[in-house]
C-alpha cells in the first residue's frame, strides 16, 4: 500500500519595504534619483535631502542618479534587501558623484600673490590675503585624493595636501610669504603669562639690499617720535630664507593710563649692529636719511602671540628723497 506525499508549493519570499534616506551635496545641478525608471525625488544646492519608501524584492535593486531633464546616469547604487533603512550618501561636485565628502577647514594668509586650490586640475578657490574657507571634497571609500596649492597663473605646485576616505572633516592652515608655504605655525603661549611671544619672518623686496639682518624692539612713549625711542636688549635674528625666527618673550611694557602709553616698535638693522641700515643706499634719490627704515610699532597682549611677517618697500620723493619702509602683517589671529 503506498502513500501519495503532498508536493510543496516553491514560492518566492515576499518583497521587502525599504525606507530611503538619501542626503548629500550638490554644487550644481539638480539630481534626480530614480529606482526601475521612476523618479523617487530630487535635490538642488538648497534641498540637499529626502526620503522615500520602496518594494525592494529578492537580490536587492538599483538607484540611479542623473541630472534633472538628462538621461545620462551619473552614479548606481545598490539598494539591499536586508537592511529596512538604508541611508545613502551623495557629493556632486558638477563632474561627479562621489559617495561621500570631506570638509577641509583653510585658514591662513597669502602675502602677496593670489593662491588657488586645485583638484585634478579643477580650480576649487583662489585666494589672497586672509583666507577662510571650507572646502568641500568628493572622495569614494578607500580612496585616497591630492589637493594641489599653487600660484595663480602657474602650473607649479607650492603644496600637496592628502584626503582620505577615513576623514569626515580636516584642518589646513598655512601661510604664503610670496616664495613658499608654511603649514606649521607655532601658536606658543608664553612661559610667564605676563609676556608676550613675538616671532617674524623678513622678505627682501628691495634690490638694494645686504643681509643678514635683525630685528630690535625699542619702547617709548606713542606720541613721542620713534627716533627718539630706546632700544632694548632684545633682537630676533631673521633668518635669511625667509622662514620665521625662534620665538622671543617680551615683557609686560609700565602702566601709563589711557594717554599717551608706553609701546613697543622696531626696526630691521644690519645683523649685529643696533643701528645700521643692511642697504645700501650710495646711488639712491638723497637725501637717504639714517633713520631712512621707518619704524614700525606691535601691539602688545600679555599671554598673547604676535606672528609678524614683514616685508620692505621703496619709497622715492623728490622733496624727501629715498625712504625703505616695512610692511608688515601679524597673521596670528588667521590661525587661532
Amino acid at each position: 500500500m503506498f502513500s501519495c506525499k503532498k508536493q510543496e508549493i516553491a514560492t518566492e519570499p515576499p518583497p521587502n519595504v525599504i525606507e530611503l534616506l538619501i542626503k548629500g551635496t550638490t554644487l550644481t545641478d539638480t539630481l534626480e534619483f530614480l529606482k526601475d525608471g521612476k523618479v523617487l525625488g530630487q535635490t538642488d544646492l538648497d534641498h540637499g535631502e529626502f526620503s522615500a519608501k520602496v518594494v525592494v524584492g529578492n537580490g536587492g535593486a538599483e538607484l540611479k542618479i542623473r541630472r534633472k531633464g538628462q538621461q545620462a546616469i551619473l552614479d548606481t547604487r545598490t539598494i539591499s534587501e536586508n537592511q529596512s533603512v538604508q541611508n545613502i550618501e551623495y557629493y556632486f561636485d558638477g563632474d561627479k558623484v562621489f559617495s561621500k565628502e570631506v570638509i577641509l577647514n583653510v585658514k591662513g594668509y597669502s602675502v602677496a600673490d593670489e593662491i588657488e586650490f586645485v583638484m585634478d586640475n579643477k580650480v576649487l578657490i583662489s585666494k589672497i590675503g586672509v583666507i577662510n574657507e571650507k572646502l568641500s571634497i568628493g572622495i569614494e571609500a578607500n580612496q585616497k585624493r591630492e589637493l594641489q596649492i599653487r600660484k595663480k597663473g602657474t602650473t607649479t605646485s607650492l603644496m600637496n595636501k592628502e584626503i582620505t576616505s577615513e576623514q569626515t572633516a580636516a584642518p589646513l592652515v598655512l601661510f604664503y610669504d610670496g616664495t613658499k608655504i608654511y603649514d606649521k605655525i607655532d601658536l606658543a603661549t608664553p612661559v610667564n603669562p605676563v609676556n608676550m611671544i613675538v616671532n617674524a619672518s623678513f622678505t627682501n623686496k628691495v634690490g638694494v639690499y645686504h643681509g643678514p639682518v635683525d630685528l630690535i624692539f625699542y619702547t617709548g612713549r606713542s606720541i613721542t617720535p620713534r627716533e627718539e625711542f630706546i632700544a632694548t636688549t632684545i633682537r630676533i635674528e631673521l633668518p635669511a630664507d625667509g622662514s620665521f625666527s625662534k620665538n622671543v618673550e617680551l615683557p609686560p611694557l609700565p602702566e601709563s593710563g589711557t594717554f599717551n602709553k608706553h609701546v613697543y616698535s622696531f626696526r630691521i638693522v644690519k645683523r649685529g649692529t643696533l643701528d645700521e641700515l643692511p642697504y645700501d643706499m650710495t646711488n639712491e634719490l638723497q637725501p637717504a636719511l639714517e633713520s631712512s627704515f621707518s619704524y614700525s610699532d606691535v601691539k602688545f597682549t600679555a599671554g598673547g602671540t604676535a606672528i609678524l611677517s614683514i616685508k620692505d618697500s621703496k619709497v622715492v620723493d623728490d622733496w624727501d628723497g629715498t625712504k625703505i619702509i616695512p610692511v608688515m602683517t601679524d597673521i596670528a589671529p588667521y590661525f587661532k
